[in-house]
């Protein structure tokens, strides 16, 4: 499938600027679960991914050639910015990584099942030779559409696995093989797209439910909404910050209750409606006699 690079279009936020002669473009969306049983949809195009993660709270937007990446909520009418993190790797010497840095391995263990119609190569994951991290199930024909390759290599840069990996090392397996995830990103896109991930146990934690290389957007699918706010991310934590700083001091300015005169009063209530029980018993039994 060719792709058009002439697909473009305006958006002037933070020195992103993309120019378009087409409402429309196409694409690939890809859509998968987890362990969770939590569903995601990824629309792709040329420039631009989008992550839908089955909330209609808003989504992920992604400027593949910058790395730029941007969350829209819809509940608070804002878009965040998603500044790129200070590497950690600048703080290490180089002693310490080699010191420190174990050995992560993509293994192909041979082939791979059928899933949702794309033949795969099982791969395992390693680390020291010694650690079972995962099973990979990568799909070589997936990323032979270069929009797919694309977005795979562009998630591949935005992995910080080195360093997370080294920190990760002083904590134990299970962060150790969550950054050794980041460490492989970077070779999917030449040996295939992970059609599914199974752990140790057995268990599917991840996998892709379906793929249509032929989807078209709109271009407000694959565009930031113009009359939403922008923020960073340390602005969005200050105004949460300042929200839950109101609702504390309204929660303060409430009477406080005594609960121990609650408790009086229930059980003063309790003795009424005993009380109003042995007298209609009485009645009633007087009556009869």
């Amino acid at each position: 499938m060719s792709v058009s690079r002439s697909i473009l279009w305006p958006l002037f936020i933070t020195g992103v600027a993309v120019v378009s002669t087409s409402s429309a473009s196409a694409g690939v969306i890809i859509e998968s679960v987890n362990k969770h049983q939590m569903h995601s949809k990824v629309s792709i195009e040329a420039t631009r991914a989008r992550i839908d993660s089955g909330s209609n709270d808003g989504y992920l937007l992604m400027d593949l050639a910058s790395g730029k990446t941007y969350t829209v909520n819809h509940l608070e009418g804002v878009v965040i910015d998603h500044e790129s993190a200070v590497a950690t790797s600048e703080h290490i010497t180089s002693a310490i990584k080699d010191r420190m840095m174990p050995k992560v391995a993509l293994l192909k263990q041979g082939d791979g099942p059928v899933i949702n119609g794309f033949p795969t190569d099982h791969y395992r994951v390693m680390i020291n030779d010694t650690l079972h991290c995962s099973d990979e199930y990568l799909s070589p024909k997936a990323t032979e559409n270069e929009i797919v390759k694309n977005f795979v290599a562009a998630m591949a840069r935005g992995s910080d696995g080195v360093d997370n990996l080294i920190m990760a090392s002083l904590f134990g397996n299970e962060q150790m093989c969550e950054a050794a995830a980041d460490i492989v990103d970077d070779e999917y896109a030449e040996k295939g797209l992970p059609m599914q991930s199974v752990d140790p146990q057995g268990m599917v934690t991840h996998e892709i439910t379906s793929i249509n290389m032929a989807a078209t957007f709109a271009a407000e699918d694959m565009t930031l909404p113009a009359h939403y706010e922008l923020l960073s991310r340390a602005q969005m934590r200050e105004r949460l910050k300042e929200r839950a700083k109101e609702l504390q001091q309204q929660i303060d300015a409430m009477p406080e209750i005594d609960l121990e005169q609650v408790m009086k009063q229930q059980r003063e209530m309790q003795q009424r409606m005993k009380d109003s029980a042995a007298e209609m018993k009485n009645k009633l039994k007087t009556g009869f006699e």
